[in-house]
């Protein structure tokens, strides 16, 4: 049935809270939402009844809810119930309104004036993101997006400036990350609208607190720490990550001045670290040793690509290199294609020009420590490193929801890359991993012959 022959009071089943209404008459004037909200303050099922859904209901198009992960948009929103325990896709979506409901691919047709509307929902971490690659959007809600692979938005945004659609960002803080940058970017752009609310401004129909001094009394007896009430309910950045290797260390950097102008110094040579990664991932820290000094000068990473495309990066870069260092793994033995002998991945890299120091067998225990030994040593070209320092900032342990703390394991993610090439640089600089200055020379010369020789392999001209 066509929607202009139903009436539906939209939103359905649903009212704002009175500090919500200006959020509301915001996103009504089409400005991007940037809302800075504490845990448990609703802002999920707000953005979707008074963002997604009546957009979606006005306009024919494609619209997305966008989730750290699939399983978590499915289990808080797609399968998920409000705090009275009704499910949410039958209590504030009119089923009259619902043309097709795919629950595999977790999609929604629904009737829009004038056509159909598809809301989907889609995942960021893990290289989820590429799913949204080539769709078209003409609305996205990026819930927790403090918790995201920001890259999904870098793959949304060209297709919503075509459609001039609109964008959401909601999501309680994780430190000095990809959305603190958003955040305070928004609160000086007139196109946006930036707001913060923590557990003193939030309250419910009847005026109640949506969250008591009381409850936050229960949290700090569970055990929760002050950095992790003050993220978690007072909306606080500049709060050190809790459960983070090197989040303190940062942030002492930060307070004495070593992250800043700390440029390529052409009478010193330049070492890489490398972590090889799952799945092809690469990330690459640039260093020079200074005296006691350890200057960060670069970063790169990527994924997809073989070592050609990293020895064409290291040339394009222009440093004058001293070692390339790499994990143990780098002797596994791989494939090599449509040949029958297996192959090293150091054996790959030797073949485009990039000759590796293996770092010695070492427990991860060891190469954290050795990581927050050379913390105080280290200065950071900000200009050049941002990325790896947003990374740093996140690269941290699991939590332990039985336990109520942070476990001994790493969380792999997004960010546990930069963190392993950061704590082999710590390794190398640690185990004085270096050669004399004169096979610098030749390696260098070795570099340069397969630069001009080996195109088969490299792809230089």
């Amino acid at each position: 049935m066509p929607i202009e022959e139903i009436e539906i009071q939209i939103p359905y089943n649903y009212r704002e809270y009175e500090w919500e209404v200006p959020i509301v008459k915001a996103f009504n004037r089409g400005l991007e939402l940037w809302m800075n909200l504490h845990r448990r303050a609703g802002k999920d099922l707000f953005c979707f009844c008074r963002c997604l859904l009546p957009a979606a209901l006005k306009r024919p198009g494609t619209y997305h809810f966008i989730w750290p992960t699939l399983k978590q948009g499915r289990d808080s929103f797609w399968e998920g119930k409000d705090e009275e325990g009704r499910d949410i896709l039958s209590n504030y979506i009119p089923q009259k309104l619902i043309v097709k409901k795919d629950n595999q691919d977790m999609k929604l047709i629904v009737s829009a004036v004038g056509g159909t509307s598809t809301i989907q929902i889609f995942g960021t971490n893990n290289g989820q993101y590429e799913a949204l690659r080539g769709k078209p959007g003409n609305g996205a809600v990026f819930s927790e997006y403090a918790y995201q692979d920001p890259r999904g938005y870098d793959v949304v945004a060209p297709m919503l400036r075509k459609t001039r659609g609109w964008a959401v960002f909601n999501s309680t803080p994780n430190g000095s990350n990809h959305f603190k940058v958003g955040y305070y970017n928004a609160v000086s752009n007139p196109r946006c609208y930036a707001v913060t609310k923590t557990i003193t401004d939030t309250y419910d129909h009847e005026g109640r607190p949506l969250i008591s001094p009381v409850e936050i009394e229960e949290e700090r007896k569970r055990g929760k720490s002050d950095d992790y009430i003050q993220q978690e309910y007072y909306c606080s950045f500049v709060q050190g990550v809790e459960g983070t290797y090197l989040g303190r260390q940062l942030q002492e950097m930060r307070n004495e001045g070593r992250m800043g102008n700390y440029t390529y110094d052409e009478h010193a040579l330049v070492n890489t670290a490398w972590d090889l990664g799952v799945a092809d991932f690469m990330a690459i820290i640039f260093y020079q040793v200074l005296g006691n000094r350890i200057h960060i000068i670069d970063y790169y990473e990527a994924s997809g690509y073989g070592f050609a495309h990293y020895a064409r990066v290291l040339k394009e870069k222009g440093y004058l290199y001293g070692i390339h260092t790499a994990p143990h793994d780098i002797l596994v033995r791989e494939m090599g294609g449509s040949t029958e002998r297996a192959f090293s991945r150091l054996q790959k890299a030797e073949e485009v020009g990039i000759r590796f120091e293996v770092l010695p067998l070492s427990t991860f225990a060891n190469d954290v420590e050795n990581a927050r030994a050379v913390m105080n040593r280290v200065y950071m070209n900000e200009a050049t490193c941002g990325t790896l320092i947003a990374h740093l900032e996140q690269w941290g342990r699991v939590f332990s929801e039985a336990a109520g703390c942070y476990s001994d394991v790493e969380r792999h993610d997004i960010h546990s890359h930069a963190g392993a090439a950061f704590r082999y640089m710590a390794t190398a600089v640690t185990e004085n991993v270096y050669r004399p200055v004169e096979d610098y020379h030749q390696r260098s010369m070795d570099g340069e012959y397969l630069v001009r020789h080996c195109s088969k392999y490299n792809g230089f001209g």
